[in-house]
């Protein structure tokens, strides 16, 4: 059976302005992690190098469980908590709508140029389903993400969560396994 209509889905000919709206939105949605992030070493004390230490292999999930527990344990404000809760909710709904701008197969109908996403799913059977994207609706979406994660930032730093840039380097050039090799090959002679 030949199909009634042929997209192309190379993603190097989607339209520009496309490409810029997605690429806004995973900016957005990077700083947004960023932002999380910060707000876990914050509460719990520790500075800059110490959070990204701790936080940045974290899964986007992991992160926001993180950050719930840590600002109960930190915050006594009831109502800051639950303005906090309202506005990790608002960055959770960001991601969602990232999601279904990074993780979906994009096409181009060649004839009129519109875009869509393939979204497929296959819990129990298999549907795909083609969903027209515009670039007014993703640069809404990387909107609501900025400011999502806008707020959550600006939350933090009012209520000092934010954690402190080291007050001077600290060199560990000498610490990394490569040196730590040298050094030991240096001891034992060889």
């Amino acid at each position: 059976m030949k199909p009634s209509k042929v997209y192309d889905y190379d993603p190097h000919n989607l339209p520009p302005e496309v490409l810029q709206a997605i690429g806004l939105i995973t900016a957005c949605s990077a700083q947004n992690e960023y932002v999380v992030k910060q707000g876990i070493g914050g509460c719990v004390g520790v500075d800059i190098e110490f959070t990204d230490a701790v936080t940045t292999h974290m899964s986007s999930p992991h992160r926001d469980d993180v950050l719930r527990a840590v600002a109960e344990i930190k915050i006594d404000d009831l109502d800051d908590l639950d303005r906090l809760d309202v506005l990790l909710d608002d960055v959770k709904k960001g991601f969602l709508r990232r999601n279904e701008y990074v993780h979906h197969t994009w096409c181009r109908d060649p004839d009129t140029d519109d875009c869509f996403t393939a979204n497929i799913t296959a819990r129990g059977s298999v549907e795909v389903e083609l969903v027209p994207r515009r670039v007014s609706k993703i640069l809404e979406d990387a909107t609501f993400i900025y400011l999502a994660g806008i707020e959550l930032y600006v939350f933090l730093s009012e209520r000092g969560l934010l954690p402190p840039i080291p007050p001077k380097p600290r060199p560990r050039t000498h610490k990394s396994k490569a040196a730590r090799k040298a050094r030991r090959k240096k001891i034992l002679g060889k």
